[in-house]
């Protein structure tokens, strides 16, 4: 009786270290077949739904504009704004990332991305600015740095 007890505790002991000692790939992050891998990415410029002015009331005048872009569907996602500044020409450019293999199914959701750009300070009073964000275009006549005329000599 004694033997079939040792006999039956060292076959549940055995059995117990196999398993503790086995490969377990259910939960195991190997990176294998079941990984979903990340797929490749290209950069698009976005839709551009509205571009607005703001002129801070400070002084000197600080510049800034208000942009919301479009983010197309879930196979698109936000990825920078740039601004490039030539003379008094501002160039604001907006782009996303979208999956590259043109046949993944994307939900057909459209999000926004809404963003602050601020532009500064330095633009000379009583000259024309253009600013280009995608396909809108703002204008407005710089105020300058200039200490207003108080009216007094």
């Amino acid at each position: 009786m004694i033997r079939q007890l040792l006999l039956t505790a060292l076959t549940v002991s055995a059995a117990v270290l196999a398993a503790a000692c086995g490969e377990d790939t259910a939960d195991s992050d190997d990176g294998g077949a079941d990984a979903s891998p990340t797929p490749a990415r290209r950069i698009v410029d976005a839709p551009i739904d509205e571009a607005e002015l703001i002129i801070r009331e400070s002084f000197p005048p600080q510049y800034a504009v208000r942009v919301l872009s479009g983010i197309p569907d879930g196979c698109h996602e936000f990825h920078d704004i740039t601004t490039t500044r030539t003379g008094t020409t501002i160039e604001i450019r907006v782009t996303n990332t979208v999956i590259a293999d043109p046949d993944v199914a994307c939900t057909a959701i459209y999000g926004t991305h809404e963003e602050v750009v601020e532009l500064g300070s330095d633009f000379d009073r009583g000259v024309t600015y253009t600013v280009r964000v995608g396909d809108k275009t703002l204008t407005f006549v710089g105020e300058g740095t200039d200490i207003p005329d108080s009216g007094t000599p």
